[in-house]
């Protein structure tokens, strides 16, 4: 018959629409790989003393300028890829979340992982103003845990729902955000760094968070990679997934805590960044799909870009003076959970 296909068509056609599954993605990474050497070059450039490009070539290359190549290797690079590490941790995060959680609206800010861990670096820091920048991510990975952890003991009742997990960090936030106002006002210390902590920033960011951060970072970003798998499955629901093999509430658990570490890694580094879970996870979906074995390395290279364009942009407003990065993030973020609430 003529509307009839053959073998050899059918198997054609399948190869075509696999080719597209992976070319579509694999042409957003490239894409956004690419802006990212283009913000991390600016980066280099531009700040309280701008560069020129020869002048940052020189500086990573080699040693013939030696005011460049500090510059370079000692302020901006490691403030660069300590960008990178903070924002794929949040926006892996975020996509994890929204995913066991089912809520669109899901990130590390909302569901309360990031008050927990902020609360966590403020009372070491107010113990000890001198803490090692290891010690401080300690703090944060042991408060990201045990907010996870309080955040799955409260949602529980026999079995997770994602309804109840959701409306339960909303709570925690609010309460571990009231805790850590109050651990910053009783402490005249802290107070004179409170407000880049809360807004979030990467001023002062040097190699000694990246090395703090990445023993954490690493293992997390590979937990995410291996649970994208069983994050798909509970995209159908709780009975299917158990039907699947997948036990539903200790996957829960699981995902929570590989959020809790990635979280806490970041508010080590940068504080209390807000929104980067959730716009970039929601940005990958709206590019390539809810797949998790893509959407998750997307939102963490979306991520990067938008934590270090953001902390591009926070140097430059009013240099040689800088906001806090997470002003910019929250001014991005902020409309966009309003038009999902609105559209989505």
């Amino acid at each position: 018959m003529a509307g009839t296909a053959t073998p050899s068509a059918r198997r054609a056609a399948l190869q075509r629409r696999a080719g597209l599954q992976v070319g579509r993605p694999l042409l957003f990474l490239g894409g956004g790989l690419a802006l990212l050497v283009v913000i991390g070059f600016l980066t280099l450039m531009f700040g309280a003393i701008n560069l020129t490009a020869s002048e940052v070539w020189s500086g990573l290359t080699s040693d013939s300028d030696v005011f460049a190549r500090n510059v370079v290797w000692q302020i901006r690079y490691p403030r660069f890829v300590d960008g990178i590490l903070v924002g794929a941790s949040l926006a892996v995060a975020g996509a994890m979340l929204q995913g066991v959680t089912r809520n669109p609206l899901a990130d590390p800010t909302i569901l309360g992982i990031t008050a927990a861990s902020g609360l966590a670096s403020a009372t070491a820091l107010v113990i000890n103003p001198q803490i090692p920048q290891w010690g401080l991510a300690m703090s944060c990975i042991a408060g990201g845990l045990g907010g996870s952890l309080v955040l799955f003991f409260i949602a529980w009742r026999g079995v997770v729902s994602p309804v109840r997990l959701a409306l339960s960090g909303v709570a925690l936030s609010a309460f571990f955000g009231a805790a850590i106002v109050g651990l910053m006002s009783s402490s005249r210390t802290f107070l004179q760094t409170s407000l880049g902590f809360l807004a979030g920033g990467l001023y002062g960011s040097e190699w000694t968070e990246f090395h703090a951060m990445l023993p954490y970072v690493i293992p997390g970003l590979i937990a995410a990679l291996l649970f994208a798998g069983r994050l798909n499955v509970l995209q159908l629901g709780d009975d299917v997934a158990a039907g699947l093999g997948v036990l539903t509430d200790r996957t829960r658990l699981a995902i929570l805590a590989v959020c809790g570490v990635l979280t806490a890694a970041a508010v080590s580094a940068a504080g209390m960044v807000s929104f980067v879970g959730l716009v970039c996870p929601h940005l990958a979906r709206f590019s390539i799909g809810a797949d998790h074995r893509w959407l998750i390395p997307l939102s963490a290279l979306y991520g990067a870009l938008l934590v270090t364009a953001a902390d591009l942009i926070a140097r430059l407003v009013i240099a040689p003076s800088e906001i806090p990065m997470g002003i910019i993030t929250a001014g991005i973020g902020a409309p966009f959970l309003l038009y999902l609430v609105k559209y989505r």
